[in-house]
């Protein structure tokens, strides 16, 4: 299973979330979210259930199976 995080570069919580994942030694993507294609942006936000208010947005990919974790509290609440 690996993780794809998506945020943007300013982002405090984005580069906390990196950063837990990497403590981890968690496989990870990083997407800048102004780099999504809308597309891709709707697919995120169906798997999320919801509109992208905030960043960092974190999902799991395994088998191409997409889940979707929350922020970086619900992170690394799963990570504990």
């Amino acid at each position: 299973m690996k993780y794809v995080v998506v945020g943007t570069p300013t982002c405090g919580y984005c580069r906390q979330a990196k950063a837990v994942l990497e403590q981890n030694n968690l496989e990870y993507e990083y997407r800048c979210l102004t780099e999504v294609a809308p597309a891709e942006q709707d697919r995120l936000m169906e798997v999320a259930g919801q509109p992208f208010r905030t960043v960092p947005q974190i999902f799991t990919v395994e088998d191409d199976q997409w889940g979707y974790v929350g922020g970086y509290t619900e992170l690394a609440k799963t990570l504990k």
